[in-house]
């Protein structure tokens, strides 16, 4: 089996990259709206995160712009909040967390020194409507 790369080098015996690693500019349009460049932006990055799922920098990102705090001041405590739901999740406890619903783990497996868990999800879903309740007595009746 060959050492070497499909991929010429490139300068100095510095490796080309892959034709994947490389993502296309985005192309700016100097009259364009700049909500819909931001909007445009927000449906790539979906896009991308679909495909390979919700990485840690996108989620960091996403409370980044959520909240409006420094990516320096979040990425720790979104690290520690993913390190303790871990924690939770591999003691069998079950979540309860609003936004996100009712986790539970529902088999756990011991494969190569690595635990697998199959966990089962009851999304959040939409919030129930409260029914107003009949008042016993009219409001204005003098007790």
């Amino acid at each position: 089996m060959s050492t070497r790369s499909k991929y010429k080098s490139g300068p100095k015996g510095i490796p080309a990259p892959k034709p994947q690693d490389v993502a296309a500019a985005p192309i700016v349009d100097a009259g364009a709206d700049v909500d819909t460049l931001a909007a445009d932006q927000a449906e790539d990055a979906e896009a991308s995160t679909k495909d390979n799922g919700l990485k840690l920098r996108d989620l960091v990102n996403r409370v980044v712009d959520a909240t409006g705090a420094k990516k320096k001041d979040v990425k720790p405590v979104v690290e520690a909040t993913l390190e303790q739901l871990g924690a939770a999740l591999a003691k069998g406890e079950e979540l309860n967390l609003p936004g996100m619903g009712k986790v539970r783990v529902a088999r756990s497996i011991d494969k190569d020194g690595r635990t697998m868990m199959t966990l089962k999800v009851r999304g959040p879903g939409a919030p129930k409507e409260k029914e107003a309740k009949e008042a016993l007595a009219d409001t204005e009746e003098a007790v």
